[in-house]
């Protein structure tokens, strides 16, 4: 659908901006008032809980010192040292294993995040890995 305005050569192209607001709109954390939210520990620790903890965890023996089954523990890293810096996605040890740029690629053994699941922890380390989602 296109809608032209007719006064000289400018027009009106509503498609254009409604598949631009569409893309804006499927973009995680925008909202349609242009407002980000960005994802708290609740809504990553979902994806840790479903596809993480099995072998990150206190009660699994935490692999390599690594536990995702707690805010605090998940800020303090393994035993190599910390797996998510503020702010710093592609920095960040658990993003470069979650997308295979670092070996072993994880879920160790088992088919890989989904993109948006990926994207949204993207998203809560650029926040700067709130524990409350928050609205900016």
């Amino acid at each position: 659908m296109q809608m032209y305005w007719n006064r000289g050569t400018r027009a009106l192209r509503i498609e254009r901006s409604i598949r631009a607001l569409a893309l804006l709109m499927a973009v995680p954390g925008v909202t349609a008032a242009g407002n980000d939210a960005s994802p708290g520990w609740a809504e990553v620790s979902i994806i840790f809980t479903e596809r993480c903890v099995m072998c990150h965890s206190a009660v699994a023996g935490a692999s390599k010192g690594l536990r995702l089954d707690d805010y605090a523990a998940a800020l303090t890293g393994s035993e190599r040292g910390v797996v998510l810096i503020p702010g710093d996605p592609s920095g960040s040890e658990l993003i470069r294993r979650l997308r295979g740029e670092s070996v072993p690629r994880m879920p160790f053994l088992s088919r890989p995040l989904a993109e948006d699941q990926i994207a949204l922890i993207e998203s809560w380390i650029a926040a700067g890995l709130p524990e409350a989602s928050t609205e900016q």
